[in-house]
């Protein structure tokens, strides 16, 4: 079998020093890819200025600007020349031996994408969620527990974008990646994976291709979690299921009834716990989660409408129409 090259494409936004280690550990790797891309949408030129550092690496400029990771993507993959493109994040450091690890499974042609494991250096995270690795579930519900490690090679329905890869003929038959998910950009890497596998395409998580994910400061307005976070979160993840599976598909028509009996269940813990134990901390609690769920719940309506108008656009451009399988 002729061996797969690899493109690595380094989506960023103001984080030079981030990238000259993330640039560092791919240096480093026991198999070189056949090349690496930085994709830039910094207003300045620090991380260009790193880059010219490593001559194995290569600079490309998104002019957009901040918040457009996927558009980043979009241009890594355009420029890339592998027969894989895999995707680290700026603040994502790689193993020795991880673009072996990576490539390993393609040894099977039926597989089109392998995603790793995050290290973030939690006690115990290795054995958290192992039976329930990049899950779709029926509910609509993303899983992620991709700091698990199961071991083995298993099977998956969506990556983390800090560390992800797919055959690169696979993304274009899809139309590319798709824009239009607003910073902090949840749920872009997913909308690249579901894709793939509401055609009946095979994606496997390999738990020995290994990144330490050190969750660099955010360049852009907000902090994570917050209550932005949330309504975007909510927002895309609505738009995502739209997008990919149709407004009547089953996970689209059932997330909104799990926002909405998530979002009561937060009160409702919240109430409890001022009431058994009045105090300002719970008191504040209480609070946070009232106010928290109409900006979920407007977020979730925001998406649905989002991601049919975004659809119609993706199938002009080539995403198809998709159906959960």
């Amino acid at each position: 079998m002729t061996e797969l090259t690899a493109s690595v494409v380094i989506p960023t936004y103001r984080r030079p020093d981030h990238v000259r280690r993330c640039l560092e550990h791919l240096a480093a790797l026991r198999t070189p890819p056949l090349e690496v891309l930085v994709v830039d949408a910094s207003p300045d030129g620090a991380t260009r200025a790193v880059v010219e550092d490593f001559p194995g690496a290569l600079y490309l400029r998104n002019d957009l600007g901040a918040g457009r990771t996927p558009e980043s993507r979009a241009l890594g993959v355009t420029a890339a020349r592998g027969d894989v493109v895999a995707f680290v994040d700026d603040d994502a450091y790689v193993a020795e031996t991880w673009l072996d690890e990576i490539l390993a499974p393609y040894a099977d042609p039926a597989v089109t994408g392998v995603g790793g494991r995050i290290v973030n250096g939690a006690p115990g995270e290795d054995r958290v969620g192992l039976d329930a690795i990049g899950r779709l579930l029926p509910d609509g519900r993303l899983l992620g527990n991709f700091t698990a490690d199961p071991g083995r090679v298993v099977a998956v329905d969506h990556f983390l974008g800090a560390n992800m890869s797919f055959r690169r003929q696979a993304i274009l038959d899809v139309g590319g990646v798709h824009g239009g998910y607003p910073a902090p950009c949840v749920c872009e890497e997913s909308d690249i994976a579901l894709r793939q596998r509401a055609l009946g395409r095979r994606l496997v998580f390999n738990p020995a291709a290994v990144v330490r994910h050190v969750s660099a400061p955010y360049s852009i307005r907000g902090d994570r979690f917050d209550r932005r976070w949330h309504y975007v979160a909510r927002r895309n993840h609505a738009a995502m299921l739209v997008r990919v599976f149709g407004p009547t598909a089953s996970h689209t028509r059932a997330y909104p009834v799990t926002v909405l009996r998530h979002t009561a269940r937060e009160v409702r813990s919240a109430a409890g716990r001022a009431v058994r134990a009045p105090s300002r901390d719970s008191v504040r609690h209480l609070v946070g989660a009232v106010v928290r769920a109409p900006i979920e719940l407007v977020g979730v309506v925001v998406g649905l409408r989002a991601g049919a108008v975004a659809r119609r656009t993706d199938v002009v451009r080539g995403g198809g129409r998709a159906r959960p399988r």
